[in-house]
């Protein structure tokens, strides 16, 4: 299995692209601490049914009180952490424009500071025994923009920079930093900004149709691209970009 008996803290693990990760690294021989600001023991529950091993804490990323308690407990349970998954974030669909300074301040200390912060934290503990693997998860609107999503452009295109700048810090502590930028994908999240937008179904039909496959991705085809970046079959990787966007981004 690629990920026996690593110690994997994944955040944003209730649903999407987080729960499949979860299920994935746990089947994957991983033992996985889910993070997740909702209650998610109804997720840890069927991980376990399915003979994964795998707990809840939970934890605000943007607060960095909330991050060290979970990285204290974590610790406390298992020892160290050998991966970590920034996988948390919202979205927000408005213009800059139309943004206000709270959602802004919100939405960046969610899906950037929240990067930062958990990453900052898990790399104290991966010095401490010899090294680790962090994958964040970013978006291809870190590398492209899109209509009225400025805020969350701004955010996922500081993550991917920021798992850049610190692949270059941490490569000499044997940590491995790399950033997956999925495309649209079919989760709650998507669900949610396609529902603002003024027509629903024709947004959700015209979002498939700006990839080359035409169809929206699926959570466990992003769990694959970050098990692959998480094991050591990637291990002469780092600082690297990783696309799976069905081909939005080559157009």
């Amino acid at each position: 299995m690629k990920l026996s008996n690593k110690i994997a803290l994944i955040t944003g693990a209730k649903s999407g692209i987080g729960y499949a990760t979860a299920l994935r690294f746990s089947m994957e021989g991983a033992k996985v601490v889910a993070a997740d600001v909702q209650d998610a023991q109804q997720e840890i529950a069927f991980i376990t049914a399915a003979g994964g091993n795998a707990s809840f804490l939970p934890v605000d990323v943007s607060s960095e009180g909330s991050v060290r308690g979970l990285m204290v407990q974590l610790i406390k349970e298992h020892g160290r952490i050998d991966v970590l998954v920034n996988n948390a974030g919202i979205e927000l669909a408005k213009k800059a424009t139309d943004t206000l300074e709270a959602e802004w301040d919100r939405l960046i200390d969610v899906n950037l500071k929240g990067v930062f912060l958990c990453s900052k934290i898990a790399v104290d503990e991966m010095r401490r025994t010899g090294g680790g693997v962090i994958v964040n998860v970013a978006s291809e609107l870190g590398l492209v923009g899109g209509s009225e999503i400025a805020a969350y452009c701004a955010s996922k295109g500081g993550v991917i920079q920021l798992t850049k700048a610190m692949a270059i810090d941490h490569a000499i502590d044997n940590i491995r930093i790399n950033c997956v930028c999925p495309g649209p994908i079919d989760t709650p999240l998507l669900d949610r900004i396609i529902a603002s937008s003024a027509d629903a179904d024709k947004e959700r039909l015209s979002t498939m149709d700006k990839t080359l496959m035409k169809r929206l991705g699926r959570p466990d085809e992003i769990a694959n691209v970050i098990t692959f970046l998480a094991s050591d079959e990637s291990s002469y990787m780092t600082g690297s970009v990783v696309v799976v966007d069905g081909g939005l981004t080559a157009q």
